[in-house]
């Protein structure tokens, strides 16, 4: 009898001891795992050359993952007045990649100590990035006669021109998913908000169907030209908002 209460006893103190680290522990799993979120980029619309544009983050780590982005866009898809609206034809490439490091957990309510144990990425994060940007357009091209022949420029054809654009970023970050306190479960959709800084380099590739002719409009967005066809050096910032998926 005396061993059977004693076993029952150490039975008693053992359930108990379990129940009450499981009520003190606030850390929130996700039943599913998922280590892969597809992304949208809304606000690539309202860039001055606007994008569809879409990505993929895939965790390759506890605190680590890889992101990579792809865009396309033409003439028109801007949501503001863009200097490609001045062309015949454009169409712009965009290719981004990065690797970011979260540095640490990421908690929903900071006073009760509630975290997250989630298969995919969340909470506050750094990242480098690499940009690469082709922008093709296409242009009237005009030569300027002499002042005794005519005042009026003479029209000779379309010039295409292609600017290439490279670029790397510093940034951070806050990737986040809304909590359900009912279901003790995290939404899939997600939303990342970032901002940074970098420095990009750009070149035109400038086809004219003369060497003398003159572009007669330079199609100049803010710190831009299509008609210089030297390298430049400038100062990058970068800043935006993703909502994505967890697969």
């Amino acid at each position: 009898m005396k061993v059977r209460y004693m076993l029952s006893v150490g039975l008693m103190l053992t359930l108990a001891t379990v129940d009450l680290a499981r009520a003190q522990d606030s850390t929130v799993s996700l039943q599913r795992p998922v280590r892969t979120v597809i992304k949208l980029a809304p606000l690539a619309l309202v860039d001055q050359d606007a994008t569809l544009q879409a990505g993929l983050e895939y965790r390759t780590g506890q605190r680590t993952s890889v992101q990579a982005e792809f865009g396309y866009g033409w003439k028109g898809l801007s949501l503001l007045e863009a200097d490609l609206e001045d062309f015949e034809k454009a169409e712009v490439w965009r290719v981004r990649s990065e690797v970011r490091f979260y540095t640490n957990r990421y908690r929903t309510n900071r006073r009760k100590g509630i975290a997250v144990k989630s298969s995919f990425p969340l909470g506050n994060y750094w990242a480098i990035d690499g940009l690469a940007k082709q922008i093709n357009i296409t242009k009237k091209d005009f030569e300027y006669q002499s002042i005794y022949s005519s005042t009026a420029p003479k029209f000779i054809g379309l010039m295409s021109i292609s600017r290439y654009v490279l670029g790397t970023h510093i940034k951070i970050g806050r990737q986040f998913a809304f909590y359900d306190p009912h279901r003790r479960t995290f939404s899939r959709t997600l939303f990342d908000i970032y901002l940074g800084a970098g420095i990009r380099w750009a070149i035109n590739d400038v086809r004219r169907n003369s060497p003398t002719s003159m572009g007669m409009d330079c199609g100049c967005g803010p710190g831009r030209s299509f008609d210089d066809t030297d390298g430049q050096w400038t100062p990058s910032l970068t800043a935006g908002l993703k909502v994505g998926f967890g697969l």
